[in-house]
């Protein structure tokens, strides 16, 4: 029987090939990890979902993944990064106590490109935003 996960992860095998990947097991297998952990995961993270895969492995693909546009990477303190998948356009909050992300939707502020372009002549590509304030959980733990 296929999971939901795995289905999601042969779903992504196009996009693989046409940027010129080859689908590894590995390559399906850190995808698959990301998809099911439902959230940022860290390579770390990745690696105790597979971890009879070494951590060079994880690493090196991650890279590539976010180089050709497959993953986002989202850089949280102390050289950590957590992964994404890059699906959609949105923005993130984040706890500065644990790093947990949390994604949230808003209208794309595409008025701040304009202004920023307009301010300092660049050609502006894109834009990140994101917010910091403490998680519930971290919250309940300083009552």
């Amino acid at each position: 029987m296929v999971t939901l996960d795995e289905t999601k992860t042969m779903e992504l095998i196009p996009h693989l090939k046409e940027r010129g990947l080859r689908i590894t097991p590995q390559r399906l297998l850190i995808l698959e990890a990301i998809i099911s952990q439902e959230g940022h995961p860290t390579a770390e993270d990745i690696h105790q979902y597979i971890p009879y895969t070494s951590l060079t492995t994880i690493y090196n693909n991650l890279k590539l993944f976010v180089k050709l546009g497959i993953l986002n990477e989202l850089p949280y303190g102390n050289g950590l990064s957590k992964y994404e998948l890059n699906h959609s356009k949105h923005y993130h909050v984040i706890c500065q106590e644990c790093g947990k992300i949390v994604d949230f939707n808003y209208p794309n502020l595409k008025e701040v490109e304009h202004v920023a372009s307009e301010l300092t002549n660049f050609h502006i590509l894109y834009h990140q935003f994101e917010v910091y304030g403490i998680c519930s959980s971290c919250q309940d733990e300083e009552s």
